[in-house]
């Protein structure tokens, strides 16, 4: 269970700041969750054996505990708070993506505060503790236990007193693109084969737009493109130069991202011109039109600083002119059904 909760410190001040509530009666819990999360009696039924029982808290009652839980679909937020007979406000808090996981570690460190002459924590607690503090400005949307909640019998002061002698060390986060729109400036360099007898070097420049639309499309990336292509190869009348100029748009609806690793299937169409040439004599000199509709795949690799990203593609385009070369009467080579593309590229974000 992946965790994040204040540190050990404040375990140790909701196990070790005891009884403001009676030895008599049981303590008293005001518990607020979504409607996702358990309700309070399941809660309760989550407490260790040896504990201390509790009871949910009524509208009246003097309030030993609050426990909060909010689940917005995709964390939850849970918070554990008790008042101590200084005056200071005890809070554990958590994050976790399921409200089952938050709601048992929660019911824990409620159990262990509640254990009659507990001092150490269990090793499950320490799963718990050592990790980050996370303030999170988050409101129940529900009370699934009573009504609008009670005045408190004794004022809880603001949660502003040091748990902790020094800040607790903060936990970095993986790093991840950044999710709203941003452009990209990229180069790209590869062989092109099908075109000629031998492998075309291809360069690509390429501007790259991901808008980021929140709902239909939320991993869109557009790509605008200037490719060109030049090499030549040998043939019976001897070396002959082939090149291609296009234009290319590329649209890639849809991404699977996971940290640093960007990885697209793309749809592209290319319109431009190609032509051959050979040398003095050969009766060679000649262009023509340049249109194919193609397919890729991008896997993109952010690198350190996280603005430089590296790429690595390969795809496939289907001309739809077929051009022949011919020296006079003579048929040199005739471009392929299909042309195999593949390639990497350096590209930078743009803030």
């Amino acid at each position: 269970m992946r965790v994040r909760a204040f540190s050990s410190c404040a375990g140790l001040l909701l196990s070790l700041a005891r009884p403001a509530f009676s030895e008599t009666q049981p303590p008293s819990v005001w518990y607020r969750a979504s409607e996702a999360c358990p309700n309070g009696a399941q809660f309760l039924d989550k407490l260790a054996e040896n504990s201390r029982h509790a009871r949910l808290a009524q509208a009246g009652d003097h309030i030993d505990f609050v426990v909060t839980l909010v689940a917005d679909g995709k964390q939850t937020v849970g918070r554990l708070e008790r008042q101590t007979d200084a005056g200071i406000v005890a809070i554990r808090e958590l994050h976790d993506a399921t409200c089952e996981q938050v709601a048992e570690a929660l019911a824990l460190s409620l159990g262990l505060a509640l254990t009659p002459g507990h001092v150490s924590s269990e090793p499950g607690v320490e799963k718990l503790a050592g990790a980050s503090a996370a303030v999170v400005d988050a409101t129940p949307s529900a009370n699934t236990e009573a009504a609008p909640e009670p005045p408190l019998a004794t004022p809880l002061p603001t949660a502003t007193a040091a748990v902790s002698p020094s800040p607790a060390p903060t936990v970095p986060r993986e790093d991840a693109p950044k999710s709203g729109p941003h452009w990209s400036l990229g180069l790209g360099l590869g062989p092109m084969i099908g075109i000629t007898t031998h492998p075309l070097p291809r360069g690509e420049l390429f501007v790259d737009w991901k808008p980021a639309f929140s709902r239909a499309l939320p991993n869109l990336s557009l790509r605008g493109s200037v490719v060109g292509s030049l090499g030549s190869s040998e043939t019976a009348i001897g070396p002959v130069q082939r090149w291609i100029l296009a234009g290319r748009a590329e649209a890639c609806p849809v991404g699977w991202l996971s940290g640093r690793l960007d990885l697209r299937p793309c749809l592209a169409f290319e319109l431009g011109a190609t032509g051959a040439s050979g040398g003095s004599g050969t009766g060679v000199d000649d262009r023509s039109l340049w249109a194919a509709p193609a397919a890729q795949l991008r896997l993109a690799v952010a690198l350190s600083p996280d603005w430089l990203w590296l790429e690595a593609s390969g795809g496939a385009l289907v001309p739809l002119i077929r051009n022949e070369i011919f020296s006079g009467s003579q048929s040199l080579y005739r471009d392929a059904p299909v042309v195999f593309h593949a390639g990497l590229a350096i590209s930078l974000r743009l803030p």
